[in-house]
Protein backbone atom coordinates (compact mmCIF):
# COMPACT_ATOMS: atom_id res chain seq x y z
CA UNK A 1 0.00 0.00 0.00
CA UNK A 2 2.66 2.48 1.11
CA UNK A 3 4.13 1.77 -2.43
CA UNK A 4 0.93 2.78 -4.48
CA UNK A 5 0.44 5.80 -2.23
CA UNK A 6 3.66 6.97 -3.23
CA UNK A 7 2.74 6.33 -6.65
CA UNK A 8 -0.17 8.19 -6.68
CA UNK A 9 1.43 11.09 -5.56
CA UNK A 10 4.28 11.10 -7.72
CA UNK A 11 1.28 10.85 -10.42
CA UNK A 12 -0.04 14.34 -8.61
CA UNK A 13 3.31 15.98 -8.58
CA UNK A 14 4.12 15.74 -11.90
CA UNK A 15 0.65 16.79 -12.95
CA UNK A 16 1.25 20.14 -10.83
CA UNK A 17 4.77 20.85 -9.50
CA UNK A 18 5.21 24.11 -9.76
CA UNK A 19 8.30 26.54 -7.74
CA UNK A 20 7.28 28.88 -5.70
CA UNK A 21 9.94 31.73 -3.99
CA UNK A 22 7.60 32.91 -1.67
CA UNK A 23 8.08 31.30 1.37
CA UNK A 24 11.03 30.12 3.28
CA UNK A 25 11.46 27.03 5.12
CA UNK A 26 13.68 23.62 5.97
CA UNK A 27 12.51 20.97 4.32
CA UNK A 28 10.51 18.07 5.61
CA UNK A 29 12.80 15.40 6.82
CA UNK A 30 12.08 11.68 5.92
CA UNK A 31 14.00 9.60 8.83
CA UNK A 32 15.98 7.14 6.41
CA UNK A 33 18.88 8.83 4.32
CA UNK A 34 19.66 6.82 1.31
CA UNK A 35 22.29 9.85 0.49
CA UNK A 36 23.81 12.28 2.09
CA UNK A 37 20.81 15.28 2.07
CA UNK A 38 21.62 18.53 2.64
CA UNK A 39 20.74 19.33 6.61
CA UNK A 40 18.09 20.91 7.19
CA UNK A 41 18.16 24.42 8.11
CA UNK A 42 21.09 24.60 5.86
CA UNK A 43 22.42 26.91 3.35
CA UNK A 44 20.12 27.07 0.24
CA UNK A 45 22.32 25.89 -2.63
CA UNK A 46 23.80 28.68 -4.61
CA UNK A 47 22.29 29.66 -7.80
CA UNK A 48 24.64 28.81 -10.82
CA UNK A 49 24.80 30.02 -14.38
CA UNK A 50 21.67 27.81 -15.02
CA UNK A 51 19.90 29.72 -12.64
CA UNK A 52 19.27 26.78 -10.23
CA UNK A 53 16.18 26.62 -7.79
CA UNK A 54 16.76 27.08 -4.22
CA UNK A 55 16.17 24.38 -1.35
CA UNK A 56 13.53 26.64 0.01
CA UNK A 57 11.74 26.84 -3.48
CA UNK A 58 11.70 23.24 -4.16
CA UNK A 59 10.77 22.49 -0.85
CA UNK A 60 7.61 25.51 -1.07
CA UNK A 61 6.51 23.34 -4.26
CA UNK A 62 6.47 20.09 -2.73
CA UNK A 63 4.59 21.51 0.69
CA UNK A 64 1.96 23.42 -1.99
CA UNK A 65 1.78 20.40 -4.02
CA UNK A 66 2.02 17.28 -0.91
CA UNK A 67 1.04 19.29 1.99
CA UNK A 68 -2.19 18.00 2.41
CA UNK A 69 -1.53 14.69 3.86
CA UNK A 70 0.34 14.62 6.70
CA UNK A 71 1.64 11.12 6.34
CA UNK A 72 3.74 12.28 3.42
CA UNK A 73 7.60 13.29 4.63
CA UNK A 74 10.25 14.15 1.66
CA UNK A 75 13.78 14.84 1.67
CA UNK A 76 15.46 16.71 -1.21
CA UNK A 77 19.13 15.83 -1.00
CA UNK A 78 20.92 17.86 -4.33
CA UNK A 79 19.63 20.31 -6.64
CA UNK A 80 21.77 20.57 -9.53
CA UNK A 81 22.30 21.38 -13.32
CA UNK A 82 20.71 18.42 -15.39
CA UNK A 83 22.57 16.74 -17.99
CA UNK A 84 20.52 18.52 -20.42
CA UNK A 85 21.33 21.89 -20.66
CA UNK A 86 18.77 24.56 -19.40
CA UNK A 87 17.36 21.89 -16.89
CA UNK A 88 17.96 21.92 -12.94
CA UNK A 89 17.86 18.32 -11.58
CA UNK A 90 16.51 17.96 -8.18
CA UNK A 91 16.99 15.14 -6.49
CA UNK A 92 14.87 13.64 -3.66
CA UNK A 93 12.67 10.94 -1.96
CA UNK A 94 9.72 10.84 -0.60
CA UNK A 95 8.50 8.58 2.75
CA UNK A 96 12.29 7.14 2.81
CA UNK A 97 11.53 5.29 -0.50
CA UNK A 98 13.70 5.33 -3.61
CA UNK A 99 14.97 8.69 -4.80
CA UNK A 100 13.51 10.19 -7.46
CA UNK A 101 14.71 12.86 -9.98
CA UNK A 102 12.50 16.20 -10.57
CA UNK A 103 13.88 18.31 -14.14
CA UNK A 104 12.84 21.82 -14.44
CA UNK A 105 13.65 24.78 -16.44
CA UNK A 106 14.24 27.90 -14.60
CA UNK A 107 11.72 30.48 -13.80
CA UNK A 108 9.05 27.20 -15.44
CA UNK A 109 6.19 26.63 -13.92
CA UNK A 110 5.78 22.76 -14.92
CA UNK A 111 8.58 19.49 -14.32
CA UNK A 112 9.35 15.75 -15.27
CA UNK A 113 9.46 13.79 -12.95
CA UNK A 114 11.64 10.20 -14.23
CA UNK A 115 14.79 9.25 -15.28
CA UNK A 116 17.46 10.70 -17.67
CA UNK A 117 18.54 7.94 -20.45
CA UNK A 118 22.03 7.80 -22.00
CA UNK A 119 20.98 7.70 -25.50
CA UNK A 120 23.09 7.50 -29.07
CA UNK A 121 24.99 5.38 -30.76
CA UNK A 122 27.32 4.38 -28.03
CA UNK A 123 25.02 5.23 -25.19
CA UNK A 124 27.21 3.92 -22.33
CA UNK A 125 30.57 5.30 -22.73
CA UNK A 126 30.52 7.65 -20.45
CA UNK A 127 29.64 4.95 -17.59
CA UNK A 128 32.14 2.00 -19.12
CA UNK A 129 34.79 5.23 -18.86
CA UNK A 130 34.43 5.40 -15.04
CA UNK A 131 34.03 1.84 -14.72
CA UNK A 132 37.47 1.72 -15.32
CA UNK A 133 38.23 2.47 -11.92
CA UNK A 134 36.46 -0.63 -10.81
CA UNK A 135 38.96 -2.09 -8.36
CA UNK A 136 36.30 -4.45 -6.14
CA UNK A 137 36.98 -8.17 -6.00
CA UNK A 138 36.53 -9.91 -9.30
CA UNK A 139 35.87 -13.60 -10.63
CA UNK A 140 35.75 -14.41 -14.38
CA UNK A 141 38.12 -15.25 -17.58
CA UNK A 142 41.66 -12.62 -17.85
CA UNK A 143 40.52 -11.37 -20.95
CA UNK A 144 36.68 -10.78 -20.31
CA UNK A 145 34.79 -9.27 -23.09
CA UNK A 146 32.73 -7.31 -20.97
CA UNK A 147 32.37 -6.32 -17.24
CA UNK A 148 29.89 -6.57 -15.07
CA UNK A 149 29.99 -4.43 -12.08
CA UNK A 150 28.00 -4.59 -9.05
CA UNK A 151 27.32 -2.12 -6.32
CA UNK A 152 26.12 -4.07 -3.07
CA UNK A 153 25.43 -3.30 0.23
CA UNK A 154 25.50 -6.33 2.28
CA UNK A 155 22.67 -5.37 4.82
CA UNK A 156 20.58 -5.12 1.71
CA UNK A 157 17.80 -7.35 1.42
CA UNK A 158 17.71 -6.77 -2.67
CA UNK A 159 21.20 -7.66 -2.71
CA UNK A 160 20.80 -10.73 -0.99
CA UNK A 161 17.85 -11.40 -3.26
CA UNK A 162 20.44 -10.45 -6.42
CA UNK A 163 23.67 -12.58 -5.07
CA UNK A 164 22.48 -16.13 -6.68
CA UNK A 165 21.23 -15.07 -9.66
CA UNK A 166 24.68 -12.88 -10.39
CA UNK A 167 26.37 -16.24 -9.92
CA UNK A 168 24.21 -18.50 -11.96
CA UNK A 169 25.09 -15.74 -14.92
CA UNK A 170 28.89 -16.03 -13.52
CA UNK A 171 28.33 -19.81 -14.58
CA UNK A 172 26.76 -19.10 -17.57
CA UNK A 173 28.60 -16.15 -18.86
CA UNK A 174 32.54 -17.30 -18.62
CA UNK A 175 33.96 -15.43 -20.55
CA UNK A 176 32.44 -12.21 -18.83
CA UNK A 177 34.07 -10.54 -15.40
CA UNK A 178 32.41 -9.96 -12.01
CA UNK A 179 33.39 -7.15 -10.43
CA UNK A 180 31.82 -6.53 -6.07
CA UNK A 181 32.26 -2.77 -5.52
CA UNK A 182 31.27 -2.19 -1.72
CA UNK A 183 28.78 0.58 -1.48
CA UNK A 184 26.97 0.27 2.33
CA UNK A 185 24.09 2.27 2.81
CA UNK A 186 23.77 5.00 5.50
CA UNK A 187 23.32 4.00 9.14
CA UNK A 188 20.35 5.27 9.94
CA UNK A 189 18.78 2.88 7.02
CA UNK A 190 21.49 -0.35 7.03
CA UNK A 191 23.16 -0.08 10.62
CA UNK A 192 25.66 -2.31 10.33
CA UNK A 193 26.27 -2.52 6.68
CA UNK A 194 29.79 -0.42 6.85
CA UNK A 195 31.36 -2.85 9.29
CA UNK A 196 30.17 -5.66 7.12
CA UNK A 197 31.79 -3.77 4.20
CA UNK A 198 35.33 -3.35 6.07
CA UNK A 199 35.21 -7.10 7.16
CA UNK A 200 34.29 -8.23 3.44
CA UNK A 201 36.71 -5.91 1.78
CA UNK A 202 39.61 -7.19 4.35
CA UNK A 203 38.74 -10.84 3.40
CA UNK A 204 38.62 -10.15 -0.43
CA UNK A 205 42.37 -8.38 0.62
CA UNK A 206 43.63 -11.39 2.00
CA UNK A 207 42.23 -14.29 0.15
CA UNK A 208 40.06 -13.51 -2.97
CA UNK A 209 38.31 -16.75 -3.47
CA UNK A 210 36.94 -16.84 0.36
CA UNK A 211 35.62 -13.64 -0.73
CA UNK A 212 32.59 -15.41 -2.42
CA UNK A 213 32.18 -17.56 0.16
CA UNK A 214 32.12 -14.58 3.04
CA UNK A 215 29.98 -12.57 1.01
CA UNK A 216 27.26 -15.40 0.25
CA UNK A 217 27.45 -16.15 4.18
CA UNK A 218 26.81 -12.52 5.14
CA UNK A 219 23.91 -12.52 3.28
CA UNK A 220 22.45 -16.28 4.48
CA UNK A 221 22.85 -14.80 8.18
CA UNK A 222 21.63 -11.01 7.49
CA UNK A 223 18.56 -11.74 9.72
CA UNK A 224 21.10 -13.09 12.48
CA UNK A 225 23.36 -9.74 12.11
CA UNK A 226 22.68 -6.76 14.48
CA UNK A 227 25.08 -3.54 15.14
CA UNK A 228 25.84 -5.04 18.70
CA UNK A 229 26.85 -7.78 17.68
CA UNK A 230 28.16 -7.47 13.71
CA UNK A 231 31.84 -8.04 15.13
CA UNK A 232 31.27 -11.03 16.60
CA UNK A 233 29.52 -12.45 14.08
CA UNK A 234 31.24 -11.09 10.90
CA UNK A 235 34.22 -12.65 12.64
CA UNK A 236 32.52 -15.93 13.49
CA UNK A 237 31.76 -16.34 9.26
CA UNK A 238 35.11 -15.30 8.67
CA UNK A 239 36.24 -18.90 10.99
CA UNK A 240 33.30 -20.87 9.32
CA UNK A 241 34.90 -19.82 5.41
CA UNK A 242 38.90 -20.25 6.07
CA UNK A 243 39.82 -16.62 7.60
CA UNK A 244 41.84 -15.66 10.11
CA UNK A 245 38.98 -13.56 12.31
CA UNK A 246 41.68 -11.31 14.15
CA UNK A 247 43.22 -10.82 10.81
CA UNK A 248 40.47 -9.57 9.26
CA UNK A 249 39.08 -7.90 12.20
CA UNK A 250 42.06 -6.10 12.62
CA UNK A 251 42.17 -4.98 8.92
CA UNK A 252 38.63 -3.86 8.94
CA UNK A 253 39.56 -1.48 11.48
CA UNK A 254 42.37 0.61 9.64
CA UNK A 255 42.57 3.63 7.68
CA UNK A 256 43.43 1.73 4.66
CA UNK A 257 40.50 -0.21 4.67
CA UNK A 258 38.13 3.01 5.22
CA UNK A 259 40.26 4.88 2.10
CA UNK A 260 39.07 1.87 -0.21
CA UNK A 261 35.39 1.64 0.83
CA UNK A 262 35.20 5.43 0.26
CA UNK A 263 37.09 5.21 -3.19
CA UNK A 264 34.49 2.23 -3.71
CA UNK A 265 31.38 4.60 -2.96
CA UNK A 266 32.67 7.84 -4.61
CA UNK A 267 33.05 5.60 -7.61
CA UNK A 268 29.11 4.79 -7.22
CA UNK A 269 28.71 8.51 -6.59
CA UNK A 270 30.23 9.61 -9.87
CA UNK A 271 27.64 6.91 -11.31
CA UNK A 272 24.76 8.20 -9.79
CA UNK A 273 24.61 5.34 -7.74
CA UNK A 274 21.20 6.01 -5.15
CA UNK A 275 20.66 2.43 -4.57
CA UNK A 276 21.76 -0.97 -4.42
CA UNK A 277 21.89 -3.15 -5.89
CA UNK A 278 22.86 -1.21 -8.46
CA UNK A 279 24.46 -3.44 -11.46
CA UNK A 280 26.59 -1.92 -15.06
CA UNK A 281 27.02 -3.97 -17.80
CA UNK A 282 29.22 -2.95 -20.45
CA UNK A 283 28.52 0.62 -19.10
CA UNK A 284 24.63 -0.03 -18.97
CA UNK A 285 22.78 0.32 -15.83
CA UNK A 286 20.58 -2.39 -14.66
CA UNK A 287 18.33 -2.03 -12.04
CA UNK A 288 15.82 -4.46 -9.92
CA UNK A 289 18.02 -7.31 -11.54
CA UNK A 290 15.97 -9.99 -9.02
CA UNK A 291 13.10 -9.07 -10.92
CA UNK A 292 13.64 -9.88 -14.55
CA UNK A 293 12.63 -13.02 -15.96
CA UNK A 294 16.32 -15.07 -15.82
CA UNK A 295 16.04 -15.97 -20.08
CA UNK A 296 15.41 -12.19 -20.80
CA UNK A 297 18.64 -11.17 -18.57
CA UNK A 298 20.42 -13.74 -20.22
CA UNK A 299 19.47 -11.76 -23.45
CA UNK A 300 20.66 -9.07 -22.18
CA UNK A 301 23.93 -9.93 -20.78
CA UNK A 302 24.41 -11.55 -24.42
CA UNK A 303 23.28 -8.35 -26.17
CA UNK A 304 25.83 -6.54 -24.46
CA UNK A 305 28.88 -9.02 -25.30
CA UNK A 306 27.55 -9.15 -28.96
CA UNK A 307 28.03 -4.75 -28.41
CA UNK A 308 30.92 -4.61 -26.30
CA UNK A 309 32.56 -1.28 -26.40
CA UNK A 310 29.46 0.23 -27.72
Amino acid sequence: MIKLKTFALMISLAASFAVSSAQTAAPKKAAGKPATPAAAGAKPAAKSATDLPTTEEVDAALRRTLGYDPGVTWQIYEIRPAAVPGLADVLFAINKQATQHIYLAAGGQSAIIGELIPFGANPFAPARAKLQGAFGPSRGGPNPAIDIVEFSDLECPHCKKAQPILEKLAVDFPQVRFIFQQFPLPASLHPWAMKAAQYADCAGQINKDAFWKYVDAIFENQGGIALATADDKLKELAIVNGLDAMKVAACADSPQTAARIKKSTDLGASLEVNETPTVFMNGRRVRGIADIPYEKLKELVQFEIDHAGK
